[in-house]
């Protein structure tokens, strides 16, 4: 897989999500088991629109070269958030807040993270040359 398309994939996903938790975050929340009030729904929408502005980060990025010196910068923050995301999503899981739904959002977060961590050698390997 080629940087560019991993950062279409992120955009993607983060597009996706985002516009949910923005328009249906109640319908998202149940998906996941849980219940929120009107300041819940609040902050879940504020998680969208960061979700939105990761999406167009990484869609800025789908045509850079890998040689680009701000790759690793960003892919070094990319991994620093997955990580802190599938933290709290793991221990508020594990706390019982939520439903096994929530053990998808665990999975993704690694799995982004080490796509990440992937892409960080692949840039390196590219500058390089």
């Amino acid at each position: 897989m080629k940087l560019s398309t991993f950062a279409m994939i992120i955009t993607i996903l983060a597009a996706v999500f985002g516009l949910a938790f923005i328009f249906i975050p109640a319908q998202v929340a149940t998906f996941y088991g849980v219940s929120q009030d009107t300041a819940g729904l609040w902050v879940t929408r504020y998680f969208g629109a960061a979700l939105l502005f990761i999406a167009m980060i990484y869609w800025s990025y789908s045509g850079v070269s890998p040689t680009a010196k701000s790759w690793p910068k960003l892919l070094i923050f990319s991994i620093i958030y997955d990580v802190i995301q599938l933290i709290l999503t793991a221990m508020a899981l594990l706390n019982g807040v939520g439903n096994s739904n929530g053990w998808s959002s665990v999975v993704l977060y690694a799995l982004l993270a080490i796509g990440s961590l992937y892409f960080l050698g692949e840039c390196k390997k590219a500058r390089a040359n």
